[in-house]
């Protein structure tokens, strides 16, 4: 919300060199909106001196800061007047105030959220934790001090005595960035990006622990495809997900075995119901490559870099289950597999290799999940086809394309059943914290991914009250420079 507020402020600045912005400012409702614009700052400024109620301890000089600029800005609030009641500004100007304010205070509301309205007992979320540490309140105080200053400059060529506002505005303006910019600002960064990483082309004689990093690299590599794709790639990577399905397993089976072995009756059954939901993948994806070969009569290896990370990763899922170190897919390849108690002499190792699993049916999800821009090129493919045999005809979206869709979304359902199945198969074998955490994550995502009112419940877990709740609470606020507490719900057009 501050960004969409950052844009509207910036259209304000361009108007500052307009030759038409006096004859704008002199309109009636630009004043009350205005005064309404900085009541959102002050609001702001107050928030930032509170600490949102939970103050850090390593941010008193930023709270003294916001706080001395607050009283400037409530001064020239005073000056200014009243703010506009009016339901919707009639000038252009006027309606780009409204619009900026609203931003500002929904994004305030927002931080609100994070932190309790009533209860001394609640504790401020995680993220609320975040807001109030030193490097997001300074960031903060100084994307406000770029904000009160272009307010400052607009009431500057508004007509007297609401311009006498203007120095105030520009003062706080001053004190906020000055505070703001005490110690060197850095970027405030949620979460490390990872790269892209290189292709490991698979050598021969790798061991167990190159193989993993391999695997895991063509993961990556196939999940975050950096060339386009064409109906050649698009048939071909069904094709590879059918033989990794397989691959997959064929790896749940000898730990289904292990399990066995080693009397673990519970991840035995576990497993069972994961090489199920494995193998039920397996068919949707033969369903999609039916499909690709009735769309195209072009084989072969596309020269194209997902293509190539396909095929690494059958060739070293192949050989992390096959007894043969040489592995290759081709007719005459060994069958023979290696033996259980080789493959996960423990329940660690039977683990890693079943997160191994987990992430190759994830990689083929996503594919599945992402699948527009194959119906795209399988939709134009029949047009053409179409307009060949019937030129006159309009062209329309061939039933081919819609089938292919609906086959992709069954093999991502059915992936999904599977991820989940294996995942709690894997947690249920012991705390192993090398593993767990990727897998909760993996199985989190799949979830998000999955389902779109998870993803609605995920944004919302973090938040201790509702929105509503939260805005329809008792709350302190300025007005004419008398304090009060509104013991009714604000309007919802008006940020307050």
């Amino acid at each position: 919300m501050t960004a969409l507020a950052t844009d509207h402020l910036t259209d304000l600045q361009h108007q500052l060199h307009t030759k038409r912005l006096a004859r704008d400012l002199a309109r009636r409702a630009v004043q009350p909106e205005l005064a309404r614009l900085t009541h959102v700052l002050a609001r702001y400024h107050d928030q930032i001196a509170n600490g949102f109620g939970d103050p850090h301890p390593h941010t008193t000089g930023l709270r003294d800061a916001a706080q001395r600029a607050s009283t400037l800005i409530n001064q020239a609030e005073r000056i200014l007047g009243p703010p506009a009641d009016t339901e919707t500004p009639r000038s252009a100007l006027a309606q780009k105030l409204r619009a900026t304010s609203i931003a500002l205070g929904c994004g305030l509301d927002l931080l609100s959220t994070h932190f309790p309205v009533n209860s001394d007992n609640d504790k401020p979320t995680a993220t609320g934790a975040i807001i109030t540490a030193p490097d997001t309140a300074r960031s903060l105080l100084h994307q406000l001090s770029t904000h009160t200053a272009t307010v400052a400059h607009l009431i500057q060529r508004t007509p007297s005595p609401a311009n006498d506002a203007s120095g105030l505005l520009l003062r706080a303006a001053v004190l906020s960035r000055i505070h703001s910019e005490t110690e060197p600002r850095r970027t405030i960064i949620a979460v490390p990006f990872h790269g892209i990483p290189q292709r490991r082309p698979p050598e021969a004689g790798e061991d167990l622990t190159q193989t993993i990093a391999g695997i895991s690299a063509s993961i990556r590599r196939l999940s975050n495809p950096q060339t386009t794709t064409s109906v050649t790639t698009w048939r071909y990577l069904a094709r590879a997900a059918t033989i990794v399905c397989d691959l997959n397993l064929k790896t749940i089976q000898q730990l289904i075995y292990r399990m066995k072995e080693l009397d673990e009756p519970d991840h035995r059954s576990a497993l069972q119901t994961a090489a199920t939901a494995t193998k039920q993948t397996g068919k949707k994806w033969r369903d999609i490559v039916r499909r690709w070969d009735e769309q195209t009569n072009h084989h072969g290896h596309p020269a194209n870099g997902p293509a190539t990370d396909a095929s690494d990763l059958i060739l070293r899922l192949g050989r992390l289950i096959h007894a043969d170190p040489a592995w290759t897919p081709s007719p005459r390849a060994s069958y023979r597999m290696k033996p259980p108690d080789e493959l996960a002499p423990d329940l660690t190792q039977a683990a890693r290799i079943a997160t191994i699993t987990l992430k190759a049916i994830d990689a083929y999800n996503t594919l599945a999940a992402n699948h527009r821009a194959a119906i795209n090129d399988a939709a134009v493919l029949g047009i053409l086809h179409k307009q060949r045999e019937h030129p006159t005809h309009l062209p329309r979206i061939p039933a081919s394309a819609r089938q292919l869709s609906k086959a992709y979304e069954a093999a991502e359902a059915k992936g999904y059943e599977a991820m989940t199945s294996l995942g709690q198969a894997i947690q249920a074998m012991g705390p192993h914290p090398r593993y767990a955490e990727e897998v909760h994550l993996i199985i989190r995502q799949a979830t998000t991914a999955h389902n779109e009112q998870a993803q609605t419940r995920l944004v919302a877990a973090d938040f201790p009250t509702s929105i509503a709740d939260c805005l329809e609470a008792p709350q302190a606020t300025y007005q004419h420079g008398r304090h009060h507490e509104r013991t009714h719900p604000p309007r919802r057009d008006l940020p307050h």
